[in-house]
């Protein structure tokens, strides 16, 4: 089915897997489990070689997360978030082995086995994972909650600093040409569309590509909302469930805008007219669940990490469109 503009009023975008590529970001949450896991200033009991990573940082990414197999098996689960996803094997690899003192594929194996055969959905699995790993630890709960507890503050720490600090932010990419992408944003702004971002990513990290590449200017900045504003509507509310995706949070403050009051939001008194004007694009299983909770149309693209998955998972639950990628917004020729 073809996309018609004159539908909606607005399209809002993630971006992971939609119009930045992954791979940067699991090669960083690799980086980020490894060092949690075994330097000697977060929970492990040696100085790890920080150069010696930059250098292999593919093959780390591919015993951690074995073959980017876990990886799969997380989004299926509703993760969405790649410090989730890092928070996830971390915990996992707690649980299974607290004592673990070195990379081990058969170890990593095992993680990604125990996280196939989870039941528990996001956001209730980060609880059981969390407390999983305390207990093996030895740890207050407490410590290793998502969002408040202390290993979260630790692993931003690690992610972020691996990301800006050691360069890997520069070697991020487009996941279609840019020339295309350009194209197709600039048919769907001249076609009447307001344009919008809803991300799990820093404000500040998404900036730098979108500059970088000369995207910005197709998007409304009021429409551009990132964990920055999660975190904030997190701690302003005091909320003790997490508002990222599979939560439709992202989506809707995007399509109503910045200044939209987050109480309104979190607590579905939000305009539903608006809401289902705005078109949200997405790769994986959260962020259909996040549309589908705010009664958004959802277009799926097959640019995440399992086309074949993304592609049945959107027939069967009726995705209102389906591209390879964005560019099926762009009419034929």
């Amino acid at each position: 089915m073809k996309f018609q503009p004159n539908k909606f009023k607005s399209v809002i975008f993630d971006m992971d897997g939609v119009i930045t590529s992954e791979y940067i970001y699991w090669d960083t949450a690799a980086l980020t489990v490894y060092e949690l896991l075994l330097d000697y200033r977060f929970y492990g009991r040696t100085e790890i070689d920080r150069e010696g990573c930059l250098k292999s940082f593919k093959e780390l990414r591919r015993v951690i997360f074995d073959s980017d197999k876990t990886i799969r098996a997380v989004k299926a689960l509703g993760v969405n978030t790649n410090w989730d996803l890092a928070y996830m094997t971390f915990c996992v690899s707690r649980y299974i082995d607290p004592e673990l003192s070195r990379l081990d594929e058969s170890h990593f194996a095992s993680v990604r086995m125990f996280i196939e055969n989870i039941e528990a959905k996001a956001p209730e699995v980060y609880g059981l994972v969390g407390e999983l790993a305390a207990n093996a630890c030895g740890r207050p709960k407490e410590e290793f909650e998502r969002t408040y507890g202390e290993l979260w503050k630790k692993l931003q720490f690690c992610f972020q600093r691996w990301f800006k600090d050691d360069g890997l932010c520069m070697h991020e990419t487009p996941l279609v040409p840019l020339d295309k992408t350009r194209e197709t944003l600039e048919y769907l702004r001249d076609s009447g569309l307001k344009l919008g971002i809803g991300t799990g990513r820093l404000r500040d990290e998404i900036m730098y590509p979108l500059k970088a590449w000369d995207l910005l200017k197709y998007f409304d900045e009021n429409m551009i909302v990132t964990y920055d504003e999660v975190s904030a509507a997190e701690k302003n509310l005091r909320l003790t469930t997490s508002i990222a995706k599979p939560h439709p949070y992202v989506f809707l403050k995007a399509a109503l805008g910045l200044d939209y009051p987050d109480k309104k939001i979190v607590g579905s008194a939000y305009a539903r007219s608006a809401a289902r004007a705005a078109a949200v694009v997405g790769d994986a299983p959260s962020d259909f669940l996040a549309a589908r909770v705010a009664e958004m149309p959802f277009v799926g693209v097959l640019t995440g990490i399992d086309k074949a998955a993304a592609e049945a998972y959107f027939k069967t639950n009726k995705a209102d469109y389906i591209f390879d990628d964005i560019t099926g917004f762009l009419p034929e020729k």
